[in-house]
């Protein structure tokens, strides 16, 4: 197959390219590729040829793992421009021995995109599971939380240095984080209890340490604290390998959203204020933040129109992430495209030495086609974006050498 004339753009830039692929490789990448007998060619004058996203934190509906709930969450993706999502593993049934990664790699057999369980390190009970057994069935990263006990959290640091594959830490004490949304006026003005900032500062100085002191790659996930960054870039000045990967509605909503007791903008870690989400938006433009994440986390409808207290946390945004960052972030100049694809595809393809993330040849054939003067609107009503007109529109996505339109 052969994609001509499209405005080839990963985080290496842009350039004018035809992309010729076979079965699920990128063969060729050049200026002017003359097609072969017989050869599928499709036009994309005047489109953009891009890396497919990948997300390193994604929940099936309902945190439910099953065929039905994989399966809708892979069209979604699709929809969003995502090619590869790891499953976090505290779901239900969750991902902590061998039989559940097996059913989960059965289950995305014939699912569009491709979907890597992340290893969940400790059993119910506080025992560690077998890691590397884990890590050899094809989990490529350990997720934990951050109120991890603290002998088990240097045991699995071990591991992941000796396997040298990546920890994900969502950084929350949960016992003063067990609000529903930001601490500040908002919250004052609700009568609803929040969630302290302290509550992930603390947590990231912390676990920090253990991997400064272990030597291992750290994400950290949901980090929308400005002292945060602070303390991040303080730990890496020595020596520790951490990164900081932040939610995409951080970027885009500020807590005004949930006025009213809007249920629909109820997310964890919680929307912030005003001020707080222009600093992140400096910070997002002076490249602290390494990674990005649309935070997916789908939930029945009934389970958000409830009060606010009540309801469930969550966006179900995966479906939207192109559309989203690119009305958002790329076209008013917050975030060079460019930039964007190495926090949504090139930086998750190194940390978990995936050959994807990039448009050159040898790579694997994961990108997407789109029409940057087109449209996609949002029809969920229980979006906080519902009934907005994205800018831009996925056309093509190319997957293992096959085509999705």
């Amino acid at each position: 197959m052969l994609f001509k004339n499209g405005l080839v753009c990963d985080h290496l830039g842009y350039r004018q390219a035809d992309i010729r692929i076979f079965e699920n490789k990128i063969v060729e990448v050049s200026s002017s590729l003359i097609p072969q007998n017989q050869e599928r060619v499709f036009d994309c004058s005047n489109k953009l040829i891009i890396p497919a996203l990948i997300d390193l934190c994604v929940y099936p509906k309902s945190k439910i793992l099953s065929q039905k709930t994989l399966n809708s969450l892979s069209k979604k993706a699709l929809k969003g421009g995502v090619g590869t999502i790891s499953i976090l593993p505290d779901t239900n049934p969750s991902c902590e021995n061998e039989a559940m990664i097996e059913l989960i790699k059965s289950f995305a057999q014939g699912i569009e995109i491709t979907m890597i369980p992340s290893i969940k390190p400790t059993s119910n009970e506080g025992k560690i599971n077998d890691i590397s057994i884990l890590y050899s069935q094809g989990g490529k990263l350990i997720y934990i939380d951050s109120a991890i006990d603290g002998n088990n959290l240097l045991h699995i640091a071990q591991y992941a240095s000796m396997l040298e594959i990546p920890l994900i830490c969502f950084p929350q004490d949960s016992s003063i984080a067990n609000g529903v949304i930001n601490e500040g006026k908002l919250a004052s003005k609700l009568g609803l209890p929040s969630i302290s900032p302290l509550s992930q500062t603390k947590e990231i100085a912390k676990i920090a340490e253990v991997a400064r002191h272990t030597g291992i790659q750290m994400i950290f996930h949901g980090v929308t604290e400005p002292i945060s960054f602070e303390i991040i870039d303080f730990f890496n000045s020595k020596n520790a390998r951490l990164f900081a990967q932040t939610p995409l509605h951080h970027l885009i909503l500020d807590e005004s959203a949930c006025n009213n007791y809007n249920a629909k903008a109820k997310i964890n870690p919680p929307l912030k204020d005003f001020a707080t989400k222009e600093k992140l938006l400096s910070i997002l433009a002076n490249g602290q933040i390494d990674m990005l994440t649309c935070l997916q986390c789908a939930d029945y409808n009934s389970q958000k129109d409830q009060v606010f207290e009540m309801a469930s946390f969550g966006i179900d945004s995966i479906g939207f992430y192109f559309p989203l960052a690119y009305t958002y972030l790329i076209s008013p100049g917050y975030l060079k495209l460019e930039d964007f694809l190495k926090m949504t595809s090139k930086n998750q393809a190194v940390m978990l030495n995936l050959n994807k993330g990039e448009i050159l040849a040898g790579k694997d054939s994961d990108f997407l086609v789109v029409d940057t003067s087109a449209n996609t609107r949002i029809e969920d009503s229980f979006s906080p974006y519902y009934g907005q007109n994205l800018s831009s529109k996925i056309i093509y996505v190319a997957l293992g050498g096959k085509i999705y339109e």
